[in-house]
C-alpha cells in the first residue's frame, strides 16, 4: 500500500524519460515514466503464477520422491512457493521503488541492495529444499 501511495505522490514529480538500467551505476537505457507500472504487474503476475504452484505440489518434480515422504516433501514444497511468492511480489515492489525514487532524485542505497539480497534468499531457499530432499531416508 505505502509504495502505491508514493507512486501517486511521486508521479508528478517522475520525468517523462527514466533510467530503466545501469552498467558501473550509470544509466545507459532509457525508457517511459509508465515503466514504473510495468514492475508491480509483473510482481503481481508472478504472484499469482507462483501460487497456481502451491495449490497443486504434486505438478512439481522431485529429488528422493518415495510412497513414504510423498505427504513430507509436499508440504515442504508447498511452504517453499508460499515463500517465494511473497519473495518475487516483494522484490518487485523494492525494486520499483528503488526506479521510482532515483528518478526524483531521492536517495536509495538500501533499496538498491535489498532486492539483491531477497532474491539470493530466495535461490538459499530452493537449494536448502534440494538437499534436505535428497537427504531424506524414507
Amino acid at each position: 500500500m505505502y509504495h502505491l501511495i508514493n507512486l501517486f505522490l511521486l508521479w508528478s514529480d517522475i520525468p517523462d524519460r527514466i533510467a530503466i538500467h545501469f552498467t558501473n551505476d550509470v544509466p545507459d537505457n532509457w525508457g517511459s515514466k509508465f515503466f514504473v507500472l510495468i514492475m508491480p504487474i509483473i510482481g503481481l503476475l508472478l504472484w499469482w503464477l507462483i501460487g497456481l504452484f502451491t495449490k497443486h505440489p504434486e505438478k512439481l518434480n522431485y529429488i528422493n520422491l518415495t510412497a513414504k515422504n510423498r505427504e513430507k516433501q509436499y508440504n515442504m514444497s508447498k511452504n517453499i512457493m508460499i515463500f517465494i511468492q511473497h519473495l518475487v511480489l516483494i522484490i518487485s515492489i523494492l525494486a520499483n521503488e528503488s526506479f521510482i525514487r532515483y528518478s526524483v532524485g531521492i536517495e536509495n542505497s538500501v533499496l538498491n541492495f535489498l532486492p539483491l539480497f531477497l532474491t539470493a534468499i530466495m535461490f538459499l531457499a530452493v537449494f536448502y529444499n534440494l538437499i534436505w530432499a535428497a537427504r531424506l531416508k524414507e
